[in-house]
């Protein structure tokens, strides 16, 4: 490579040093743009259930929430019966008995990550089982409420990668004891991942 000597070049220090963090930004921003490309989208509409108004410490039971269709409802918590794993609310569905919710997800084709943060309610967790479809497939049980029997939350995720077609239909049931007194659930997302995060014996 052939380099020039400085003094050669018209610059004054001034413009040199202008220059140099033109170059500065110009490299940040290329490296940046393929990190921004690559983010992943969620097509779950209020996955954390925040959007819905519920006051710290208290509970109250819904036919819908944003986002969600219950059958027949919902039970929204903030911070009572447990602790929410992100923000303040959080779900129950056992509600006056087994209940389930579900959203219509559309999007662009493609392997998506579905994930969800279950939690059996304090001191009930044998009773608290979960299972979700999507679009029709065969139930999955989040066992035994991730084995959580005492009288402390412990928030467990849950993951697996979903050949999504556009659209289909994600549902969540609570099977466990018809009793009033269900798991919780939090941060529910239906996200694209990033190519190089995908199993490689997925679909």
């Amino acid at each position: 490579m052939h380099w020039q000597e400085t003094n050669n070049l018209p610059f004054t220090l001034e413009q040199g040093i202008a220059m140099n963090s033109f170059l500065k930004y110009m490299a940040s921003a290329l490296f940046a743009t393929p990190m921004i490309a690559s983010a992943a989208v969620d097509l779950v509409a209020n996955g954390g259930f925040e959007a819905d108004s519920q006051a710290s410490g208290t509970w109250n039971i819904y036919s819908s929430l944003t986002g969600w269709t219950g059958s027949p409802n919902i039970e929204l918590r903030n911070n009572v019966a447990g602790i929410a794993y992100e923000g303040g609310n959080f779900i129950e569905l056992d509600t006056y008995s087994n209940s389930s919710m579900a959203q219509f997800l559309i999007g662009t084709p493609g392997l998506y990550q579905l994930s969800f943060w279950y939690s059996a309610r304090p001191g009930t967790g044998a009773t608290n089982d979960l299972t979700f479809t999507f679009d029709g497939s065969a139930p999955v049980t989040v066992l035994n409420s991730a084995t959580n029997g005492g009288n402390d939350q412990n928030w467990l995720n849950y993951s697996t990668v979903i050949n999504f077609d556009g659209n289909g239909l994600l549902t969540f049931n609570a099977i466990g004891a018809s009793d009033g007194y269900g798991g919780s659930l939090d941060m529910v997302s239906f996200t694209s991942p990033i190519p190089d995060q995908i199993p490689t014996s997925c679909c």
